[in-house]
């Protein structure tokens, strides 16, 4: 994952298949932050980034991709 990058939780995954709302964001730093946290994304909807762990998201891309 780099800058740029758009994301949703990998929990999020099958409601993306069927159709249904998930999160979307967009990957604006990456680095180590606290709580082994290493990007920031900045969600749809708000004003402000928050620290994730790469390891809980998925790239849209690769959803779109398995289609």
């Amino acid at each position: 994952m780099k800058v740029g990058d758009l994301v949703t939780y990998s929990f999020q995954v099958a409601r993306w298949a069927r159709g249904q709302s998930v999160h979307i964001g967009l990957i604006v730093e990456t680095g180590k932050y606290t709580g082994n946290a290493d990007v920031k994304v900045l969600w749809q909807g708000e004003t402000r980034p928050e620290t994730e762990t790469r390891k809980h998201l998925t790239l849209v891309e690769k959803i779109n991709a398995s289609r």
